[in-house]
């Protein structure tokens, strides 16, 4: 097949014209060119061995083909810049090239029996997967540093954004510990979809050759092979796993930084990020602004926005091989799983600087009366009251103690008695120390002893478990890794052979 010939317009009589050239075929390029250079020659090469294992390409040939794809290796992207409107596609400016190389009868060769897109945006996606999964697995590291060494930090919490129950700031942060680790499950189920290989179903029906899609998945490092046909050019449901798994990795993040964004004000006081990773005003020299909070926000957003507009160029499309598959769902998940991998990287570096208000944290938590389901709990176990007649005497002696402007610490028995005559009809007998006890918030912390809850050994078992989780993640992660790194030298060493080398 001579050079010129590389290209498949015969069946138009005009070239592409100047405005689909600049709105579609070159910015399809740049993109491809910048994302499957890679992958197209590691794709190309595994299935010029393929084919010539089961003999339906002669050894010359595949020769040919494997020496030429290795000097496109040394040259680089870079060597494709320049953008030629004739050759259309970027499958074609490489097959091109190939032509150019090996000659026009080998390189005509290299895509009998497949479409090109095949498997090279799963290639690209499943790297980001691993990228996002390992500073995900970094991130949590870290945040498991910090609950340890604040486990026995008293601070308040919240609901409605209003005193609630007092727990710990390590008791908090393994709260965000548990869900990221249900993110880590989602990215692992969505690289399990992802890394299965698609290369020979053709434009949709295979093809007649009798080529073996098990060696080129095994070779280019997928755990198998998507069965039907039709199921590998149409779906794009594993792109849209990603996307969702990463939209809600950023929406859990953005919500322990809206938590963090709202301590670090001068008004709650309770954590202070470092100055290396705050930003200043340009107008007002007292400012040291949390913006890592602000910007970890803003990329979840995104987050959300490019899953959503996967999904929007997936719904309602036939289910076939349409550029709206194969091209305009892809650079929403690869631009949110970019940005999900640096958002990462800034919070751990962020949380890693910063430092927690110990002794501000324990005199907010001792406000508010957020320890008052513990006075009605200790009510109802030294009485004979029904926990909810204790709920509603407690209730009342906290409206008694707010209109006399009453500190939680200068509560005592007979203010509770008082409080349970008016609601009761008579005094329920507990001690000024029964009564203290019970609203102290370290005292409230060590008695909430349940598996999960803030006491310092149930913080510490949570811990043990959490490293355990996290353990095993970067372990898979590993794996996966070092499964990848296998079929990359197994590849090499069939190209090798092939070309005499080794």
């Amino acid at each position: 097949m001579p050079a010129e010939q590389a290209i498949s317009r015969e069946r138009l009589t005009e070239p592409p014209g100047e405005i689909y050239t600049s709105t579609i075929l070159e910015p399809s390029y740049r993109f491809m060119l910048a994302e499957y250079f890679e992958p197209l020659l590691r794709t190309n090469e595994a299935w010029a061995v393929m084919l010539g294992d089961t003999g339906i390409v002669e050894p010359a040939n595949v020769r040919a083909l494997l020496a030429a794809l290795g000097r496109l290796t040394e040259e680089g992207a870079e060597s494709f810049r320049e953008f030629n409107p004739a050759h259309e596609y970027f499958y074609s400016h490489i097959e091109h090239r190939l032509a150019d190389y090996a000659g026009g009868n080998a390189a005509g060769e290299i895509n009998l029996g497949r479409t090109r897109p095949e498997p090279l945006t799963r290639m690209a996606l499943r790297e980001r997967i691993l990228r996002v999964s390992e500073e995900l697995v970094e991130l949590i590291d870290a945040l498991l540093g910090i609950a340890e060494r604040e486990a026995d930090t008293v601070m308040p919490q919240w609901t409605h954004m209003q005193p609630a129950q007092p727990s710990t700031f390590g008791h908090y942060l393994l709260g965000i510990v548990g869900a990221l680790e249900r993110d880590t499950e989602r990215l692992r189920a969505a690289y399990r979809n992802t890394n299965v290989c698609t290369l020979g179903c053709g434009a949709l029906a295979g093809t007649s050759y009798p080529v073996d899609r098990d060696q080129v998945a095994e070779l280019l490092g997928f755990t198998g092979v998507r069965d039907n046909t039709i199921d590998c050019v149409a779906s794009g449901d594993y792109a849209l796993e990603v996307g969702s798994a990463i939209a809600q990795l950023g929406t859990n993040l953005s919500r322990c930084c809206a938590d963090l964004y709202v301590w670090h004000t001068d008004e709650f006081g309770l954590v202070e990020i470092g100055d290396s990773y705050a930003g200043s005003s340009s107008m007002m020299p007292q400012k040291k602004n949390a913006y890592p909070f602000e910007y970890i926000r803003a990329r979840g957003a995104r987050a959300v926005g490019e899953a959503t507009a996967a999904f929007g160029a997936l719904h309602n499309t036939n289910f076939g091989d349409i550029k709206d598959v194969e091209e305009e769902m892809v650079p929403p998940i690869f631009r949110a799983c970019d940005e999900m991998a640096d958002s990462l990287r800034l919070l751990r570096g962020t949380a890693q600087t910063l430092r927690v208000h110990r002794q501000r944290c324990a005199s907010r938590a001792a406000a508010g009366f957020s320890t008052a389901t513990e006075l009605a709990a200790v009510l109802h176990r030294n009485t004979d009251l029904d926990y909810r007649s204790a709920h509603r005497a407690v209730g009342h002696l906290v409206l008694l103690a707010t209109q006399r402007g009453r500190e939680p610490d200068d509560v005592d028995g007979a203010l509770l008695d008082e409080a349970a005559t008016e609601v009761l009809g008579g005094p329920v007998g507990l001690s000024d120390a029964q009564v203290r006890a019970a609203l102290d918030p370290t005292t409230f912390v060590a008695a909430h002893r349940v598996r999960g809850g803030p006491a310092a050994d149930s913080v510490r078992e949570a811990l043990t478990r959490a490293r355990q989780t996290a353990w095993e993640a970067r372990t898979d992660l590993a794996d996966r890794r070092a499964r990848l790194a296998t079929a990359a030298r197994r590849l090499r060493e069939r190209v090798d052979g092939y070309l005499g080398r080794g």
